[in-house]
């Protein structure tokens, strides 16, 4: 299931501890959206117990993995996104 969550929604924390466990990427289907114009600003995946976070290219493209840190690392995730979202 994809979440569209805001950057700066406080339920964002939360959701990204509540994602399913998953050993795969390709086949992930349960992820958070931070949305942005038409193409989002990043996509926020599980695997193991690591927190992926890719960000997207404002005109649209693939996206890239943008950093990656285990699931006690939310905070600073979110923080990192923040700093790129105002630079």
């Amino acid at each position: 299931m994809i979440q569209e969550i805001e950057l700066y929604d406080e339920k964002l924390k939360q959701a990204i501890l509540d994602l399913p466990y998953s050993d795969e990427i390709s086949s992930n289907k349960n992820m958070i959206l931070i949305p942005e114009s038409d193409y989002g600003f990043a996509e926020i995946y599980r695997m193991y117990n690591d927190i992926l976070i890719f960000t997207i290219p404002q005109y649209g493209g693939t996206p890239s993995l943008f950093i990656s840190r285990g699931r006690h690392a939310v905070d600073f995730l979110i923080s990192e996104l923040k700093k790129i979202k105002t630079s």
